[in-house]
């Protein structure tokens, strides 16, 4: 059984993490208390990832990151962790700390751009690339 390790960067049904886990899986996104506040997200961004988790095939276990993935994956006799790409520093240091064979599952960009956008809010992100997204 592989084990999916969804995380807010990659909130949907439609990321190819699923489709590499294969149809054998189990997906779990970790509500850790301490990360959530370290990333300072506000009431209402936990609110939409909480909303978009209940959507999901997904089970919200609740402690630790690494202690938390580490021991449900023994549990459950994981073979591997599956994990969307992502560009937080602080996810990409998580997952090199995992004791489980990991692989990270690259997604379809949103947009293409011809330079590397410093994205520091979607806002900011959304004005450099609207133009080519309305296009499509």
């Amino acid at each position: 059984m592989n084990l999916v390790w969804l995380h807010e960067d990659a909130l949907r049904l439609s990321h190819p993490v699923f489709e590499a886990a294969g149809g054998h899986r189990q997906s779990v996104f970790i509500w850790d208390e301490i990360y959530l506040k370290k990333m300072n997200y506000s009431f209402k961004r936990l609110v939409f990832i909480y909303e978009s988790l209940c959507e999901l095939p997904v089970t919200i276990l609740e402690g630790e990151t690494i202690d938390t993935l580490n021991h449900h994956a023994n549990a459950i006799h994981a073979e591997s962790i599956k994990i969307p790409a992502t560009p937080n520093p602080y996810l990409q240091s998580m997952i090199a700390s995992l004791d489980f064979p990991t692989e990270i599952v690259n997604d379809t960009p949103f947009v293409k751009t011809e330079k590397v956008i410093k994205v520091e809010r979607f806002f900011r992100y959304w004005n450099i690339v609207k133009k080519q997204v309305m296009q499509n």
